[in-house]
């Protein structure tokens, strides 16, 4: 197989001869199969082939390769200028997966065992994971706002619950809301509560100090919402779309079934033509050959879906940008939610209506879309105490 991507005898020979062997042949037919470029197959067993003769030299087995190990070796790498991976090392995860298959290596290296903060970090996943049933997404925004967190309270001390200071929360909280806009403001007192919540579900502190940890003000109604006339349909969130499966789709009564990771609960819309065209066409002539069951995946090798939301925001933002629409700090994917209940709203819709396109379980959630139409807000207005009309 590797005859495929280099053609002089002696590199042919070097490279079946050295440490790698034939696990260079295994690597290129798997990177093949997942749609990589000759030109990135071609660096990526040179990079491999240079780690295991690295390897070779320092009297490592396979074995022995941790994350210490790893990092040592791409610390001796000249990183390029943009601080991105040294292309030596770009290959790596793709020789280490290989490697876990071939069960030479556990499903998870570790540089070593695990610190008090690291252990207590895991337990307190594990508790949003299986207690609170907490999105993978949201799970990753919280552990790392709890690390900082620590961080912050303990330094590289050892975890003195009993001294945590509700002073040191409250000043953590303010400081890392002061660094965010918009709804994130929200996210460093959500994640503390949280985290504070699991140590008095643990036992290691007693109840109380999770009240310290105040949302910050959000002026939700202080101005309009931008409203942009963009391709918006069924207002779903970035978690729906990255979520969204094949067998979610019912052509025949054109409906599409939304499983949403953030309620937790599923809802049914109607697939417009507009919206069900489009798909169509994605699907017959965009969607990479795969066996992967969900809708949108990477146009670029490998071709697998979306690791979480974020990825839906970042290419909403450079549409949008592209599309010469500025003036706002939260142009993302949210923005077109807020288009497609402005859209509902001023053609008449209730509120229960846009409610449940939007899958809000409150219509309090739903009453920022009020402000969409001053029309509206003018019928229902309560009338003035001086009006005598």
């Amino acid at each position: 197989m590797i005859e495929a991507y280099f053609f002089r005898t002696p590199t042919l020979n070097r490279l079946r001869g050295g440490p790698l062997g034939s696990d260079l042949a295994d690597l290129a037919t798997s990177l093949r199969q997942q749609g990589y470029a000759w030109d990135s197959i071609r660096g990526y067993l040179r990079g491999c082939d240079q780690f295991a003769r690295w390897l070779l030299q320092q009297g490592y087995a396979v074995a022995d390769v941790n994350q210490t190990l790893i990092k040592r070796y791409i610390s001796g790498l000249q990183r390029p200028p943009s601080g991105r991976l040294p292309k030596a090392a770009e290959g790596l995860s793709h020789l280490l997966k290989l490697w876990r298959q071939q069960q030479r290596l556990p499903e998870r290296i570790d540089a070593s065992p695990h610190t008090e903060v690291d252990q207590w970090l895991l337990r307190y996943e594990q508790y949003l994971d299986h207690v609170c049933g907490t999105a993978a997404s949201t799970r990753h925004h919280y552990l790392r706002m709890a690390r900082c967190f620590l961080a912050a309270c303990f330094g590289t001390g050892p975890l003195a619950w009993p001294s945590l200071q509700a002073r040191q929360i409250s000043d953590f909280v303010q400081q890392e809301a002061a660094n965010k806009r918009g709804g994130g403001r929200k996210l460093p007192s959500t994640a503390v509560r949280s985290l504070l919540r699991f140590l008095v579900f643990s036992g290691a502190l007693s109840p109380g100090l999770e009240a310290v940890a105040l949302t910050p003000r959000q002026w939700t109604h202080a101005s309009l919402p931008k409203r942009l006339m963009l391709l918006s349909r069924l207002g779903l969130r970035a978690c729906e779309v990255v979520n969204l499966c094949l067998e979610d789709i019912n052509w025949h009564e054109a409906r599409v079934v939304i499983r949403s990771t953030k309620t937790h609960h599923e809802r049914v819309l109607p697939l417009s033509q507009d919206v069900g065209t489009a798909v169509a066409n994605y699907l017959c002539w965009g969607r990479p050959t795969t066996t992967s069951r969900v809708v949108f995946l990477h146009c670029q090798a490998p071709f697998r879906p979306f690791a979480d939301s974020a990825a839906i925001s970042r290419i909403a933002a450079r549409a949008i940008g592209r599309a010469g629409v500025s003036g706002s700090a939260r142009l993302g994917a949210h923005v077109f939610r807020h288009t497609a209940a402005s859209q509902m709203v001023n053609q008449g819709a209730s509120f229960k209506d846009v409610a449940d396109v939007l899958g809000h379980r409150s219509l309090q959630t739903t009453g920022i879309y009020a402000k969409l139409d001053l029309a509206t807000l003018s019928d229902v207005a309560l009338p003035w105490m001086g009006d005598t009309q």
